[in-house]
C-alpha cells in the first residue's frame, strides 16, 4: 500500500513491507492464456514479476503462484520487463504468513 502525504511534495511512500522472493509464477491478463513470470517482490497489497510484456497502468491482471490463493488486481507500472501491480483484495494475515514464508526475507532497498 502506498501511504499520499500532499505536504510532503514528494511522490506517494510505501507503507508495507517488500520481500524480496524469486518464484515460478503465471500473470493472466482478463482471463486470457496464463503467461510464465518470475514473481521477485510481495508485500500485502501489491507485486512485482519479470515478464516480457508490455501492459498498460490500471489493466487487471491475475497472478497464480502453485499452493497460494490467486492475487487479482491492476498493473501500477510497466518498465523494461518489469511490471508492479497492486492488488484488489489483500490476503489475509494468516495467509500473508504463510506467502512471506516463502520469501528470501524483507527488501533493504527500492
Amino acid at each position: 500500500m502506498v501511504e499520499n502525504n500532499p505536504n510532503s511534495g514528494s511522490a506517494p511512500r510505501r507503507i508495507d513491507p517488500r520481500y524480496a522472493i524469486d518464484l515460478a509464477a503465471r500473470l493472466v491478463v482478463v482471463e486470457g492464456k496464463p503467461e510464465p513470470v518470475r514473481l521477485i517482490n510481495l508485500s500485502r497489497h501489491g507485486f512485482r514479476v519479470a515478464v516480457p510484456l508490455v501492459l498498460p497502468a490500471g489493466q487487471p491482471v491475475r497472478l497464480e503462484v502453485d499452493g497460494w490463493p490467486r492475487l487479482v488486481g491492476r498493473v501500477v507500472w510497466c518498465d523494461g520487463g518489469r511490471i508492479g501491480c497492486m492488488v484488489d483484495v489483500p490476503p489475509s494475515e494468516a495467509v500473508y504468513a504463510m506467502m512471506c514464508a516463502s520469501t528470501q526475507g524483507p527488501e533493504t532497498t527500492d
